[in-house]
């Protein structure tokens, strides 16, 4: 089928479009919106359950691929939340 790789193709270069995000969000210079992130991880694995049940095995690891870019900014997003709360917090 043309269209998995048309699909696992848009959706790996979504995912490296994101790596200078995850890059500046894991140096800590940034923070993603949480819910944002949370539910586009969510949405990206279930879409690639989707694929793999159509046997689009490439879609669903290129959507896998994006979904765990997603999922690590949802991460490191909540630890820079939690570190900037806790510097307030100590700044009083």
């Amino acid at each position: 089928m043309w269209q998995d790789y048309v699909i696992a193709i848009v959706s790996i270069l979504f995912g490296f479009i994101l790596l200078p995000q995850l890059k500046d969000t894991w140096r800590g210079k940034t923070i993603l919106n949480i819910y944002t992130a949370g539910l586009t991880t969510i949405g990206l694995y279930i879409l690639g359950v989707t694929f793999f049940t159509l046997n689009m095995i490439v879609s669903f690891v290129a959507e896998f691929f994006s979904g765990t870019i997603w999922l690590l900014l949802f991460l490191f997003s909540a630890i820079n939340i939690k570190k900037s709360i806790s510097k307030k917090i100590n700044t009083r």
